[in-house]
């Protein structure tokens, strides 16, 4: 019987070479170990890179690929090579032409040029040709730097292909980009592996729109060059988006395009420009812009970060602009992490780890305990109402103050149990709610009463009765509280295992209870990729009072939300208004929930319900703020520990399933809770996660705690370039102690 539940393993067969996957690996994973390129670069799903097309059998997607891949992709039958794992034998088709072609090349760099402070233009002659189209890209490693290759494009046109260029960003903590720009000698010797990408002028007369961010311009100057040697002088407009004056080039190039293209515009746009510097041209985003500049354009290249992608991606299709006519090359830091301990990008800590033992499995119950407490306190009535919420603030708070920190993480042989203790979460706290509005209820529903009274000869009907105003009030926030830790905590947890249906499922319903199923898409799909940058709602910046984060973060959220599910429909042809969308599907799991309340108490049971809702709503939001205050990420590089609060109170980390080590959490969003470690050099929280929410309600001892704590940020764990963010964070923040600070103070030293 075993052996015919036992999952086996089956054969891919790429392009016509056949490999073995294994059942719980990735098509990704299983390729690169049999030496079959398929390019990738985050490998979590999070850029698209290692698409491919499915010519045949089945796959399992670990994540809803209609939220990544465009229509037309979906269309195509493309997957995800990094998310799928096999079903069946397979069969996959590999783009070739876009995936990087050839074997390495030798060459020597006969030429470098700083263009910008950390930008270079590396010149290198070839031992051999390499045919390439104008926008695409080739892989460059160093003999001083094996295994440790990078992919730059082109910015040169084709042309003499024994001689090409490449524009380099100096990446903080980038081994090769760093030696390339502050290292590289004419002379030195390196290799070249290419061409790559499918990003290229494709024919046509129509205007043409360009957005090119921060060394996305090379690409975009390796077209242009391509189209007025070929005589291709369609109307082009280039937007360019820097951060300030000194990060902008090739202007005189630029010039001379504006001089002698008939209907060539270029308009650089300063998000940070320096007040100190005369500047008439454009400010904000550049994305912000293109609504304007579009023009009759019809078709867009775009280069750079994946965020400004996304935007201008977002901006483009409201102006009309349809998938197949939206070209894209995401530029995404391929830096390695700092301060993880991980062996690859998906792999766990490397560390050694005992085996768990009872007490391991057991201390995650303590959440449950809660949940039976709050049950118990309820029904009982009167002041033991009021103790139970007084003995629930005390286990949390007195348990961080007196516990001390956790920083084990076992092993654990039997994950199943840690699963299902998940999933208990749901019916204990629909009996939690239950048992709150029926004390506000003029009847007994269901017999409730009269049968707890017979099993335990405790008149809970009589108790009920002399329960007054504010005993009821307590109850409600004691029940609002156990939403938060039943509900949210562990619909958090569950909603990551997009690749369990049943996970996925209690954790939508443990959300509806706070109205809030749209954390399920927007937390996934949008947090976990924007956190710690401007784009991200659920990350407040310098400054910000909780109550409005409370709000703004919770609008915000739910838009995105919103936007992020009728993106994934329309890519698949469903309608949006339909039950195929999560988001609606999720508002009527919430309505349901309040009938029923409206069945048992009448409008006492929907407004209470909607109250404990709206608290447990609120709460996420404040931990939110506390996880991730303050924080600035450039956002093309990779989310790392340091871009997250963390706390390793044993109290908190036992109760909340280690929500509390949110630093490795964010690191590797798709690690298991029991499984993520207590990084004990990522910053700190200033306490436990109750005790942190309580600092929180009181912004000016908020702000007080806080502001030295970003100040150590700055100085500890902040790269040179997230200080000039957090400069400029610190200058909108409206707190004095901020505006009076340089975080570029720090960068004489080394940042960690």
């Amino acid at each position: 019987m075993r052996s015919l539940l036992r999952r086996s393993s089956h054969e891919a067969e790429i392009n016509g070479k056949t490999i073995t996957v294994q059942p719980d690996e990735t098509l990704l994973l299983a390729a690169l170990r049999q030496d079959i390129h398929i390019p990738s670069i985050c490998r979590v799903g999070g850029c698209g890179t290692c698409k491919c097309k499915l010519k045949g059998g089945k796959v399992e997607e670990l994540t809803e690929t209609a939220y990544l891949l465009s229509e037309k992709e979906i269309a195509d039958g493309f997957i995800l090579a990094c998310q799928s794992r096999l079903r069946s034998d397979v069969k996959i088709e590999l783009d070739q032409e876009g995936a990087i072609d050839g074997p390495p090349v030798k060459g020597v760099v006969v030429g470098k040029q700083m263009l910008t402070h950390d930008i270079a233009r590396i010149d290198i002659r070839l031992d051999q040709p390499i045919r390439y189209r104008a926008g695409q890209f080739a892989e460059v490693a160093l003999p001083a730097l094996p295994d440790c290759s990078r992919s730059y494009s082109f910015s040169t046109a084709p042309g003499n292909d024994r001689q090409v260029s490449f524009t380099v960003r100096r990446v903080p903590g980038g081994r090769v980009s760093g030696h390339l720009v502050d290292k590289a000698q004419v002379g030195e010797s390196l290799t070249v592996r290419g061409p790559g990408g499918q990003f290229w002028m494709r024919p046509g007369q129509a205007p043409v729109l360009m957005v090119a961010g921060g060394s996305g311009l090379a690409p975009i100057l390796a077209m242009l060059e391509d189209m007025k040697n070929r005589g291709d002088l369609r109307p082009v407009t280039l937007l360019f988006g820097a951060r300030a004056q000194r990060d902008l080039y090739a202007l005189d190039e630029l010039a001379a395009y504006s001089a002698s293209w008939p209907n060539f515009r270029f308009v650089p746009i300063l998000s940070e420009a320096d007040a100190s510097q005369a500047w008439e041209g454009r400010t904000g985003l550049v994305t912000e812009h293109i609504p304007e500049l579009l023009g009759s354009a019809t078709s867009a290249y775009l280069c750079g970060p994946p965020a400004m992608i996304d935007s201008a991606v977002a901006v483009l299709r409201k102006q009309g602009i349809t998938d197949e006519h939206l070209h894209a090359d995401r530029f995404v830091d391929q830096a390695p992490k700092l301060h993880t301990g991980f062996y690859g990008t998906v792999g766990l800590p490397e560390v050694e780890r005992a085996p768990a033992n009872i007490l391991d499995y057991l201390k995650f119950f303590l959440v449950h305990l809660v949940g039976v407490g709050g049950v118990l306190s309820i029904l009982a009535g009167g002041v033991y109402t009021s103790l139970g919420l007084l003995g629930l603030l005390m286990f949390y708070i007195g348990g961080d103050a007196l516990l001390g920190r956790d920083t084990r993480t076992p092993e654990y042989r039997s994950p199943w149990i840690l699963t299902v203790q998940l999933w208990l979460a749901l019916p204990l706290l629909a009996l939690v709610m239950f048992s709150y509005i029926w004390t506000l209820s003029p009847g007994d529903p269901l017999g409730f009463g009269a049968w707890i009274s017979g099993l335990t000869g405790y008149d809970v009907l009589a108790a009920r009765a002399g329960t007054g105003f504010w005993h009821h009030l307590a109850g409600g926030v004691h029940a609002g509280l156990t939403i938060g830790l039943l509900g949210t905590v562990t619909g958090h947890e569950l909603t990551h295992r997009t690749w369990d249906p049943v996970s996925l499922l209690v954790g939508r319903w443990l959300l509806a209870f706070s109205y809030d199923t749209g954390f399920a898409i927007e937390h996934v799909y949008g947090h976990h990729r924007y956190v710690s940058t401007e784009h991200d709602p659920a990350t407040a910046p310098r400054g910000r009072n909780v109550y409005f984060h409370v709000v703004a973060s919770t609008i915000k959220g739910n838009i995105s939300a919103w936007r992020l599910e009728t993106e994934r429909l329309m890519r698949k042809h469903h309608e949006v208004l339909s039950p195929r969308n999560a988001y609606i599907r999720g508002v009527l799991m919430s309505v349901l929930l309040v009938a029923i309340a409206g069945w048992m108490a009448g409008w006492s049971g929907v407004l209470a319900f909607t109250g404990c809702a709206l608290f447990a709503k609120a709460l996420l939001e404040i931990v939110n703020y506390m996880e991730h205050y303050g924080m600035v990420r450039i956002p093309d590089q990779a989310v790392q520990p340091r871009h997250s609060w963390n706390t390793n109170a044993r109290m908190s980390s036992w109760a909340m399933f280690n929500l509390s080590r949110h630093s490795h959490h964010h690191a590797q969003g798709e690690v298991p809770y029991q499984d993520l470690m207590p990084l004990s050099d990522a910053p700190m929280m200033i306490n436990g996660y109750l005790a942190t929410i309580v600092f929180t309600l009181v912004p000016p001892l908020w702000h007080r705690l806080m502001t030295p704590k970003l100040i150590e940020w700055d100085r500890l764990y902040a790269t040179p370039e997230e200080r000039a963010l957090a400069l400029r964070a610190n200058q909108r923040s409206h707190l004095k102690a901020l505006r009076d600070y340089d975080p570029r103070r720090w960068n004489t030293a080394a940042a960690h």
